[in-house]
């Protein structure tokens, strides 16, 4: 019976996850198989709807895009953070009123954010405008009407609001570092590049690999910014998977299609936390 009573005590939570989690996902995944349209009632079509998924050009344009976004996000946040969190570390006094300032932009809501952004891209009161007056015309850019600029604009404002929390991630890992290594470097020899790369980069693993998987998820999962910045233009430029789906389960009227967008989604996730979990247990990340 002691063996059985931590499951009793968990098992509240473990039915509200069922309920919570397990539900949505089942009904997703169901709903995958079917052509309903959110009217009538269900056809059952089996796996039609992924046979026409790898047959869309959309899905693949949405696809290439979030693997834009993602790339994106793996470097320039992820920089940002790491160097801001280096300088910081090494300040004693007032550290926390940079710690505060630094990430407050991350508590900000998205649409806020997002909206504001907008505003800054507009070509006649935003950026534009004050490039133009300081007589930097020539940098004046059409920011989110340009197919090829339109995402990475995007994205460059969800970096201002992301990059506070992988700052915050870095930060702590940095303040848990064996300090005692990096002395012993120094009375070695070894110049600051050398003490970063080979001294505290390899303490900063397990951080390193938490900070990609949780971005390749969520890379997978953007919607938002998106969606208020640009709805997905000009044209399909912005699309990503999330915008996608959300277009044919609202605008298109095909919840059945749409749930097998959402499913690929979800299926996309699980190999990246089952490709980090190997990772782990390999000890690549300690």
């Amino acid at each position: 019976m002691k063996a059985w009573h931590p499951w009793l005590m968990l098992l509240p939570t473990l039915l509200l996850l069922a309920l919570v989690v397990g539900g949505p996902i089942i009904g997703t995944v169901f709903l995958s198989m079917t052509d309903w349209d959110g009217i009538r009632s269900f056809g059952f079509i089996g796996l039609d709807n992924y046979a026409h998924l790898f047959k869309d050009a959309i899905f693949y344009q949405a696809l290439f895009n979030n693997l834009k976004w993602m790339l994106f996000f793996l470097t320039v946040p992820v920089l940002l953070g790491l160097s801001a969190a280096l300088l910081v570390s090494g300040i004693g006094r007032g550290q926390m009123l940079y710690r505060s300032i630094l990430f407050v932009p991350y508590i900000i809501s998205t649409v806020v954010t997002a909206k504001t952004w907008s505003w800054i891209y507009n070509p006649f009161v935003g950026i534009n405008e004050v490039l133009e007056r300081a007589g930097a015309g020539w940098l004046a850019l059409n920011w989110l009407g340009n197919e090829k600029l339109a995402l990475f604009s995007v994205a460059l404002a969800d970096t201002w609001h992301f990059w506070g929390f992988i700052f915050v991630l870095f930060l702590m890992a940095l303040q848990q570092k064996d300090v005692h290594q990096e002395e012993s470097a120094k009375l070695e020899g070894a110049n600051r590049i050398r003490i970063f790369w080979h001294v505290v980069l390899p303490q900063l693993r397990p951080t390193l690999v938490l900070i990609y998987m949780l971005i390749i998820i969520w890379s997978f999962t953007a919607f938002d910014y998106v969606y208020v910045m640009t709805q997905g233009g000009p044209g399909r430029a912005t699309e990503l998977l999330a915008t996608y789906m959300y277009k044919l389960a609202l605008y298109d009227y095909q919840p059945g299609y749409a749930s097998a967008v959402a499913t690929t989604m979800g299926l996309f996730s699980v190999i990246v936390i089952v490709g980090f979990g190997i990772i782990r247990r390999k000890g690549w990340d300690v």
